[in-house]
């Protein structure tokens, strides 16, 4: 088989490049392979609705089979790719067939990372990143079972907040002194822990755990704090980008496959798009890797444009969301802690927002708490480069768009 446009990863990122491809250039051959058999489908809908019920997990489904069909997108799904041969400009795909491709985009995405502790016989440790793994783990939530989650980032956090509405009895364990350290301000952290203590989740900061075997009633998790006992684990460690292709076949990869501006990688015929890329952002001046819906949304896009022989740049300040109870938590940008951090409004409200500023006082980074409103205005601050007075922007009688 021979495609115009080969994408490889069917996850949101292939999806959305697939459309933008087709819309682009509707008499081209294009042909998207992913290794899971579903259907392309949005991951941040996993942690939160699909772990309700069944009927919630078809949000996750952007298109439909027919629509493909329709869009005379070739679908490639249950397929591993095994091989790709860069001079040939031929994938091989697991089950011995082979593609041969004009452009292609990698667009391979990310994988849990693995608990790197000991693990004693017969302990089954549960991740959350596909869909197979969020029916597993809904069908495991059920009230009453005691379920302890190994790191507090937004995934840990997001599905703490779903396995309490259902009924669990949930445990946290985070080795870092506080939520979110590595990403978040002190102040964003200390509210987290709060709403989910109130929420009755047990939150163990300053915890390490070195040892998870199977006891007499139930899977023990052994800490630098003492034990706790639990009938499920799940892992929320982070993420690793799936740069195995990319790097057999010699392209450019450090935390991702390296891509510039306009999602090319080191091979003028291959491109990459997603949380797997390294991708130099203008605005910030450097290479970043983000895992976000942003990245996976519109990334592909400016991907596909330049495939079909535009000059387009993907130039968009990191911005990601994550929904806790009825708490609703955006940030824009990197928190360096280096410059000036401010609060706008007031934490015990409920709605508030902290900021940090650069020297010259410019937006560095933003997390609105229940005030997403506010984030088309400094989306615009971020972009704009201006310095801004610190004191009209704490000021909460000040628009945010009389300070733009």
């Amino acid at each position: 088989m021979h495609a115009d446009y080969l994408i490889v990863g069917a996850g949101q990122a292939g999806r959305r490049a697939a459309e933008s491809l087709r819309s682009l250039a509707p008499a081209a051959q294009v042909c998207l392979v992913g290794e899971e058999a579903e259907l392309p489908y949005d991951r941040p809908i996993l942690s939160k609705d699909a772990l309700f019920n069944v009927e919630n997990e078809v949000k996750a489904f952007i298109q439909e089979k027919n629509f493909y069909e329709s869009q005379q997108i070739e679908l490639r799904l249950g397929n591993r790719v095994a091989k790709i041969d860069r001079g040939a400009r031929q994938v091989e795909l697991a089950n011995g067939e082979t593609i041969t491709y004009e452009k292609l985009l990698l667009a391979t995405g990310s994988r849990a990372r693995p608990y790197p502790g000991q693990v004693g016989e017969g302990v089954e440790l549960l991740y959350l990143r596909t869909l197979e793994q969020a029916r597993q783990l809904r069908e495991r939530l059920v009230a009453g079972k005691r379920l302890v989650i190994l790191g507090g980032g937004f995934i840990g956090l997001e599905v703490a907040a779903s396995a309490r509405k259902l009924g669990c009895a949930v445990t946290v364990v985070e080795p870092a002194p506080s939520l979110l350290q590595r990403v978040m301000p002190t102040a964003i952290g200390d509210y987290l822990l709060e709403l989910h203590r109130q929420a009755g989740v047990d939150v163990q900061l300053d915890t390490l755990p070195s040892k998870i075997s199977r006891g007499a009633n139930g899977l023990v998790i052994e800490t630098n704090r003492g034990t706790h006992e639990a009938d499920e684990i799940l892992v929320g460690i982070g993420a690793l980008p799936n740069v195995e292709l990319a790097t057999e076949m010699g392209l450019l990869v450090e935390n991702g496959i390296v891509v510039d501006a306009q999602c090319r990688t080191s091979d003028p015929h291959i491109f990459a798009a997603g949380d797997v890329t390294s991708h130099f952002n203008p605005l910030l001046g450097r290479h970043v890797r983000v895992e976000s819906w942003q990245v996976a949304e519109h990334q592909p896009q400016v991907a596909a444009a330049n495939m079909v022989g535009n000059e387009e740049s993907y130039a968009q300040m990191p911005w990601l969301w994550s929904d806790q109870y009825l708490c609703n938590l955006q940030t824009l940008g990197f928190f360096t802690g280096t410059g000036q951090v401010l609060l706008r409004g007031k934490m015990g409200d409920g709605a508030f927002s902290v900021i940090e500023l650069d020297a010259e006082g410019r937006l560095l980074a933003v997390a609105t708490v229940n005030q997403g409103r506010d984030m088309a205005a400094f989306k615009r601050m971020a972009t704009s480069g201006k310095s801004i007075d610190a004191v009209a922007l704490t000021n909460g009688a000040n628009s945010l768009r009389s300070l733009l």
